[in-house]
Formats: C-alpha cells, sequence, structure tokens
C-alpha cells in the first residue's frame, strides 16, 4: 500500500495500522476496519490492531476509503487511546453480571 504523506510517499507493508498526527489537527489512519460511532466531539473507530477513542473539537471526516481502510480526520485532536479489552457486542450488563 502507498501512503501519501506531505512530501513523501512511504511504502506500508499491506495490514499494517499506522496513525499520522500532523500539528493534532490532521489524522490519518490506516487498517480501519469500521467507524463505530462519532460526533464531532469524539469518533471509535475498530481497527486492526483494536478500538481506537479519538477525543477533540470540531472533528470531521475529510477522507474515507472503507476497501482500502483509510481515514482523514481534521479538526482539534486532544487525545486518542486504545482500549486493552477487545470489545462484546451483543452483551449487555446483565450477561456480564450473571453470564
Amino acid at each position: 500500500m502507498q501512503y501519501q504523506a506531505e512530501h513523501a510517499s512511504i511504502s506500508i507493508p499491506s495490514g499494517d495500522h499506522v496513525v499520522s498526527l500532523r500539528n493534532r489537527k490532521r489524522m490519518d489512519l490506516t487498517s480501519v476496519k469500521s467507524i463505530e460511532r462519532f460526533d464531532k466531539e469524539e469518533f471509535a473507530v475498530r481497527t486492526s490492531q483494536g478500538h481506537l477513542s479519538i477525543k477533540g473539537d470540531e472533528l470531521r471526516i475529510v477522507h474515507l476509503d472503507v476497501d482500502k481502510g483509510l481515514l482523514t480526520l481534521e479538526g482539534n485532536v486532544r487525545s486518542f487511546e486504545y482500549d486493552e479489552e477487545e470489545r462484546e457486542p451483543n452483551r449487555n450488563f446483565l450477561n456480564k453480571l450473571f453470564g
């Protein structure tokens, strides 16, 4: 896969997950599997390396290529963090408590 950086083209092995943040204003991600939810203050993204939470202000999608797993966001990025645990989508509170 070719990734176009500001001044150069970088070759990334297929399937590698890369996060690039420029001046806390533009974030490029590779190996994105899905966007679970988003608004102007938070994005929840599932990547090949787990769930990623991106928080900020005035966040918006600039580019999304679902087939290639590419996502570009712009806005004021305050933080981003990976979840340690894999989420189980169909388990609610009672299942966790009694299951």
